[in-house]
């Protein structure tokens, strides 16, 4: 796999960074305004997982510089992704190698404006300079919604004299086109963006607590390793949990009015996804209220909708509600925590005593789909 043709175009207020990685042009829309890096460490760090997946060797055009300090850091990254998913191979990489350098000054931190990136920005307000709002890896909304949550978001993070800078790409349909996951890469996609802008520091917020870590791209333990020697990629907010943060953005009422956490809508909260119920069960156990959600809905109706995927969010959202003595909605979590026990339970006694024979015939009553290529992810599939 080679990285090559790296381009630089400045048009109408915007420079355009692009590259061919294996024949697929990856590009990078940012402010003109903001200097850019024309070394190769932000395609490397695009392009490894790929080549992983592929087996091949990953080479840099010469023209194109990379890090000694990246290029050493990613042959851990290597190991613990292919620890995880041997279907990630070891490669070799080859690059001409020259130390990087800090284009600014200042820090960011990614900002989607969801719980995570509200509360690194809050706690972190001290250090941070501005704050990247990533259009195409997170979120596909073309024209107005798009530029409706720029504008949005700018205001808020302007009202602590911070900057917010609009960074577009087409990376999500790169790793689509490869089958690879967006969680397994969402590490490295906002590393490249990082390495791009060229910032000394730059905060990746937590999506799980220290406690609740799995394999997946954005680690603790991968996050920082994609830093080079003008960049230090930090992975922020693994100290708190979900309720905790959500205590944090409520205490600012200007935060709390810009949470937007859907899965489904850039510039509200839509009420029915599982990431708006989610929060919205949160904000009710800590008896929030004042956020931009419709009214939670009754019992009968949550219980229904409410398939959490990961049961640790569920779990915290029990606890909370049980500390803050919020009994109905207690009642309520604990009938879907001992829903998602018999489910789980019933698809591990499945897979391992009957091969997912019930699984699929399942899938047959329903008629789904058989999908050819499953989605690549950190760990292999269970079945």
């Amino acid at each position: 796999m080679r990285v090559t043709n790296w381009n630089l175009q400045v048009q109408a207020g915007t420079a355009e960074v692009s590259a061919d990685v294996d024949g697929y042009r990856i590009w990078y829309r940012v402010p003109e305004t903001y200097p850019v890096s024309r070394a190769g460490d932000p395609f490397l760090a695009s392009a490894l997982l790929p080549a992983m997946l592929k087996g091949e060797a990953l080479e840099i055009d010469p023209s194109l510089p990379v890090s000694p300090k990246l290029l050493n850091n990613l042959s851990v990254v290597q190991d613990i992704h292919h620890c995880w998913n041997p279907a990630l191979k070891k490669v070799a990489i080859r690059a001409t190698a020259a130390p990087a350098e800090s284009l600014t000054s200042g820090a960011i931190s990614f900002f989607s404006g969801g719980v995570d990136s509200h509360y690194t920005f809050l706690k972190r307000q001290a250090d941070i300079s501005h704050v990247v709002f990533l259009h195409g890896f997170d979120f596909f909304r073309p024209g107005d919604d798009y530029r409706t949550a720029v504008a949005r978001n700018a205001a808020f993070v302007a009202g602590f004299g911070k900057t917010l800078i609009p960074v577009e790409t087409n990376h999500y349909i790169f790793d689509y086109h490869l089958q690879l996951s967006r969680i397994l890469t969402q590490g490295s996609t906002l590393a490249s963006v990082a390495l791009l802008l060229g910032f000394p520091r730059a905060y990746v917020p937590a999506s799980m607590s220290y406690n609740q870590l799995h394999p997946t791209a954005a680690h603790p333990l991968l996050d920082p390793l994609y830093g080079n020697e003008g960049v230090e990629i930090i992975h922020d907010g693994g100290e708190a949990g979900r309720p905790e943060k959500l205590e944090k953005v409520a205490a600012c009422e200007s935060a709390l009015a810009n949470l937007v956490v859907c899965l489904d809508e850039m510039n509200s909260n839509c009420g029915r996804c599982m990431k708006c119920l989610r929060t919205m069960v949160g904000l009710e156990s800590l008896g929030v209220k004042g956020a931009l959600f419709p009214v939670l809905p009754p019992a009968r109706t949550l219980r229904r909708r409410y398939h959490e995927v990961h049961q640790y969010y569920l779990k915290e959202n029990l606890d909370t509600a049980l500390r803050n003595g919020r009994a109905e909605l207690a009642g309520t979590l604990k009938t879907l925590q001992r829903r998602y026990e018999r489910k789980r339970l019933l698809k591990d006694a499945d897979r391992i005593l009957l091969g997912g024979l019930i699984k699929r015939a399942c899938r047959r009553i329903r008629k789904e789909p058989v999908r050819l290529v499953d989605w690549v992810n950190a760990v292999p599939p269970k079945d």
